[in-house]
């Protein structure tokens, strides 16, 4: 047996031993130094006043796929281990570097450039970092909400400009419709994570029509609501039937970043600069799965607290999302609205927006399942 099995089959056994302590202990089996603060804390410790303290919330026998629709996903990441389902690439022709869509949805390659436009490295990774948040599998301390989750990892953004079309075919297939040219959806979603914002003022007619479409059928879709410090909500976040998500720092404060609108749904952490106080979720940013150069300048998977964003809140809000969908698979988007209170806390708000009444994500129920 050559190295390389070696370490896949010890990685498999870890992976195993893992998801039987979820199964079976939620993350009672990890060290406090291991829970990333956005999650709460499990051994009597003070949580983040923001935390959704889901830390001993134990996934229930329905797993959830939940479709992430960005940048890419890296899937050789060990904190994706086991986390991912066969995706797509959905960038179209004309703005694909690759020439044409694909079963192949990694991200285009460090430094990659359309015409004078080069691709940040941090865009690069950034569909890794939300899976992350939704499904991280706890290697090296990268937990997701609900790591019994299954990421559908979708491509729509690349180093050339995003399409429209390729969007509004993206949510579709990752809903399990049919799209022209391309092959069935054999993991349809129940959760559609929209970690991007910055489309017009107004919801589009073709886009509106599409979430009315997947809130009938079911299905829910969470969106980013923007880092565009505090201006009202754009597409997608501003279509009707959209969970739009804001940010909010460690102390449960609207980050100054955030979009605010009081159409916004829920705040969730999204991190933001270092707070000065002494505690361990002062670092204020979210742990997530991501890649570093070595001193070689070759390319290495490592987890490390630099989500900041709502772009990063989201997927906090997909991943809980499934992971109440998780024991009440037939739930809708009415039944989550009204039970909404039972998911939420008091958010400070904020004198810009007199009309705002936010409210922060947190786990306050057991969703039914044991405690």
């Amino acid at each position: 047996m050559n190295t390389k099995m070696a370490f896949e089959n010890k990685l498999r056994t870890a992976l195993y031993v893992l998801q039987l302590c979820w199964g079976a202990c939620g993350l009672g089996g990890v060290g406090a130094q291991d829970v990333p603060w956005h999650l709460g804390t499990y051994d009597g410790q003070l949580p983040a006043p923001a935390a959704i303290n889901t830390v001993q919330q134990k996934p229930g026998p329905h797993r959830v796929v939940v479709a992430v629709i960005d940048s890419g996903v890296m899937r050789g990441h060990p904190s994706l281990a086991g986390q991912l389902l066969p995706g797509y690439d959905m960038v179209s022709a004309a703005q694909n570097l690759r020439n044409q869509r694909s079963s192949d949805f990694s991200p285009d390659e460090r430094g990659a450039q359309c015409g004078s436009r080069l691709m940040a490295n941090s865009f690069r990774t950034h569909g890794t970092e939300v899976a992350s948040l939704v499904a991280g599998n706890g290697v090296n301390g990268a937990w997701g909400v609900n790591p019994a989750a299954r990421v559908l990892p979708i491509r729509v953004l690349g180093a050339c400009a995003m399409s429209r079309k390729d969007l509004i075919d993206a949510i579709s297939w990752a809903a399990g419709w049919p799209v022209a040219g391309l092959p069935a959806n054999p993991h349809p979603a129940k959760v559609i994570n929209l970690s991007m914002a910055g489309g017009a003022d107004v919801c589009g007619a073709d886009l509106q029509a599409l979430v009315d479409r997947l809130v009938q059928a079911q299905k829910f879709i969470v969106a980013a609501a923007g880092n565009n410090f505090h201006k009202p909500l754009q597409e997608p976040a501003n279509c009707t039937g959209v969970i739009s998500v804001g940010a909010l720092n460690a102390e449960n404060r609207i980050e100054v970043y955030s979009a605010l609108d009081p159409r916004t749904f829920l705040y969730a952490p999204g991190g933001g600069a270092a707070l000065t106080v002494n505690a361990e979720w002062a670092v204020n940013k979210l742990k997530v799965a991501t890649y570093e150069l070595d001193f070689l300048g070759h390319e290495r998977p490592t987890t490390r607290f630099s989500g900041v964003g709502t772009s990063y809140a989201a997927p906090v809000v997909a991943g809980f999302i499934s992971l109440w969908l998780s024991h009440h698979p037939d739930k809708t988007l009415a039944d989550f609205a009204s039970e909404k209170p039972k998911f939420v806390r008091w958010v400070a708000p904020l004198a810009q927006c007199t009309e705002c009444s936010p409210l922060g994500l947190v786990s306050l129920d057991r969703f039914g399942g044991p405690p």
